[in-house]
């Protein structure tokens, strides 16, 4: 793309571009700016100048939902999973706790089987689950 080449700094601004290129399934870009609505030649002042484009990457984060350090450092997302064993002791524990708020008489009602409770736990763990998930594309 350019007749000089990177410096290190240069080039991970180079790659910003091509991670953002890429979520917008754009070839390259001249394309992303028009795709944009941006400044034409935006990204090889960003490049030449290693001037991390940081709302562009906010931009982007929020419109494709990939996290923002991805585009801004190409990491992969990590999200975290429990195995079986910890989402069976997890929902164990919601279970007891659910069973003392009831012996409490912080929950009302008279339906607390061991199925009923576990269907709430259940409830929990799906959420649970769902914070996972969240946390992990934020980090």
């Amino acid at each position: 793309m350019f007749d000089q080449s990177l410096s290190t700094e240069q080039q991970h601004v180079s790659n910003i571009f091509k991670r953002l290129c890429a979520e917008y399934n754009v070839q390259n870009n001249a394309e992303l700016e028009h795709h944009l609505s941006l400044q034409s030649g935006f990204s090889e002042h960003c490049i030449f100048s290693a001037t991390i484009p940081y709302s562009l990457i906010d931009k982007t984060s929020k419109a494709t939902h990939v996290s923002f350090d991805y585009l801004l450092n190409g990491q992969n997302q990590h999200t975290v999973q429990l195995s079986n064993d910890q989402l069976k002791a997890i929902k164990n524990g919601i279970i007891k706790s659910i069973k003392k708020m009831s012996m409490a008489g912080l929950i009302k009602g008279e339906n607390h089987n061991q199925e009923t409770l576990g269907e709430l736990a259940e409830i929990h763990v799906e959420q649970i689950e769902n914070e996972l998930k969240i946390q992990s594309q934020v980090k």
